[in-house]
C-alpha cells in the first residue's frame, strides 16, 4: 500500500515538474529571449514573432499524437518523447543564426509540448487517483500556470547573465534531466479511472456534438475564447518588447508579464466558484470586457504605474473568461458533450497562433504595437455584448441570444 502511494505521488510530481518547465520555457517567456535574438542577429518583428505563430500552431495541430502514443506505447514513453523533442528543440535554437533554422526549432518545441504537456499529464493523474481526481488535476493545472508566471523573469536573468543561446542551452538541460525522471518515476495504472461525474451538475439536455456545435451559443463561445487566445499569444510574444518600446528596462518588462501571469493564475483558482454563484455566461462576457480594459490601458502604459494597472486588468479578465468559456459549454451541453466539443474549440483556437505576426507587421510598419492591443479591444467588446444576452439552447430551436 504504501509503495502505491509512493508511486502515484511520484508520478503527479514528475508530471507537474514537466508541465511547469513547459509553461515556464515556452509560450510566456519566448518574447523575452526573443526581443535579445531580433535584435543581435537583426531579425525583423514580423519573422521574429512567426517563430512564435509557429510554435503555436505545431502545438496546437500535433495535440491529438499524445492520446495515439499513450494507447500504443504508454504515458512513460510519451512523455519522454515529449522530453527528448523538447531537448532537440533547444539545442537546434541554441545554435540558431538564421530564422528558418529558429523555425525548426520552434516546431521541435510546439510537438514537444504537445506529448510532454496536459493530455497526457490529466490522463495520467486521473489513472492513478481513484478519489480526489478532480482536485489534483486543478493542482496540476495551477502548478504548470505558476511555471508561466515566474518564467519571464527566469529567462530574463539568464540571457542578461549569460546569453540568448546560454538561456537556450540551459533549457535542454533541464529538459533532459525532467526526461530522466519521467523514466525513473512515471508508469501506467493497468485500468485507469474515469473522473467521477459531479452530482450537483445533471446534464441539462442529451446534445450530439454535431447538434451543439451548431447552435449560436456555442458559436459565440468559440469566439470569445479564440479572441482571448489571440490576446494571450500576442501579448506572450510582443509584450515584452512592446514595454520596452514604451520605456520599461527589460527587468521591469519581464516583471510586468510576470504580474499578468500570477493575476490570471490567481483568478482562475477563484473563477469556478463565481460561476457557481452566478449566470457563468455573465461571468464570461465581463472577463471579455475587463481583458479588453486591460489591453486599452497597455496600449499606452509609459508610465510604472499604467503598466502595473494593464497588468493586474488583463490578468484578471483572462482568468475569468479562461475559466468561464470551459463552464458555459458543460452547463449549456452537458459535461459529456460540453467536454468532447471543448477539443473542438481548442482546435479553433490554433488560429490565434497568426496574432504575433499580425502584430509584428503592424510594429513594422508604424513602429509601434498599441494599434494591435485597440483591435483585440474592439473586438473583446463587441463579443461580451451578445454572450451577456445569450441564454439556454433549446433542442429542434434557433435559440436567440436575447
Amino acid at each position: 500500500m504504501t509503495l502505491r502511494v509512493f508511486d502515484k505521488w511520484a508520478v503527479f510530481a514528475a508530471v507537474s515538474l514537466a508541465f511547469c518547465f513547459l509553461n515556464l520555457a515556452t509560450f510566456t517567456s519566448l518574447g523575452v529571449v526573443l526581443f535579445t535574438m531580433a535584435g543581435e542577429l537583426h531579425w525583423s518583428m514580423t519573422a521574429a514573432a512567426f517563430s512564435f505563430s509557429l510554435l503555436g500552431i505545431a502545438c496546437g495541430l500535433s495535440s491529438p499524437l499524445p492520446e495515439i502514443t499513450m494507447r500504443r506505447y504508454g504515458g512513460r514513453a510519451t512523455l519522454c518523447i515529449g522530453a527528448a523533442l523538447l531537448v532537440f528543440g533547444f539545442v537546434i535554437a541554441s545554435v540558431s543564426d538564421s530564422i528558418p533554422t529558429f523555425y525548426i526549432a520552434m516546431i521541435l518545441l510546439g510537438v514537444g509540448f504537445s506529448m510532454a504537456g496536459n493530455v497526457p499529464g490529466v490522463a495520467l493523474i486521473a489513472g492513478w487517483f481513484e478519489e480526489g481526481s478532480s482536485r489534483r488535476i486543478g493542482y496540476y493545472l495551477m502548478l504548470g500556470a505558476v511555471g508561466g508566471a515566474f518564467g519571464p523573469p527566469i529567462v530574463e536573468a539568464i540571457v542578461r547573465n549569460s546569453s540568448w543561446r546560454g538561456h537556450w542551452q540551459a533549457m535542454a538541460v533541464v529538459a533532459a534531466i525532467i526526461g530522466v525522471l519521467c523514466v525513473m518515476f512515471v508508469q501506467d495504472r493497468e485500468t485507469p479511472a474515469k473522473l467521477p461525474e459531479d452530482p450537483a451538475r445533471p446534464e441539462p439536455q442529451l446534445w450530439e456534438p454535431r447538434e451543439a456545435m451548431m447552435t449560436p451559443q456555442f458559436m459565440l463561445v468559440a469566439a470569445a475564447m479564440t479572441a482571448t487566445m489571440f490576446c494571450i499569444t500576442t501579448n506572450s510574444s510582443i509584450g515584452f518588447s512592446h514595454l520596452v518600446k514604451l520605456g520599461a528596462s527589460p527587468v521591469f518588462a519581464a516583471q510586468i508579464l510576470s504580474v499578468i501571469a500570477i493575476t490570471a493564475t490567481l483568478v482562475k483558482g477563484v473563477a469556478g466558484k463565481i460561476c457557481e454563484a452566478m449566470s457563468s455566461t455573465t461571468v464570461l462576457a465581463a472577463g471579455l470586457v475587463v481583458q479588453s480594459a486591460g489591453n486599452v490601458i497597455l496600449a499606452y502604459a509609459d508610465t510604472p504605474a499604467l503598466q502595473y494597472s494593464a497588468a493586474v486588468t488583463y490578468g484578471f479578465g483572462w482568468g475569468l473568461a479562461y475559466v468561464a468559456g470551459t463552464v458555459v459549454l458543460l452547463d449549456y451541453f452537458g459535461r459529456g458533450t460540453g467536454s468532447r466539443i471543448l477539443s473542438v474549440v481548442w482546435l479553433v483556437t490554433t488560429i490565434a497562433a497568426a496574432g504575433p505576426v499580425g502584430a509584428g507587421a503592424i510594429a513594422d510598419r508604424i513602429g509601434s504595437f498599441s494599434p494591435i492591443f485597440l483591435i483585440y479591444a474592439g473586438a473583446l467588446v463587441v463579443l461580451a455584448v451578445p454572450i451577456w444576452m445569450m441564454r439556454q439552447p433549446r433542442h429542434g430551436l434557433s435559440v436567440s441570444v436575447g
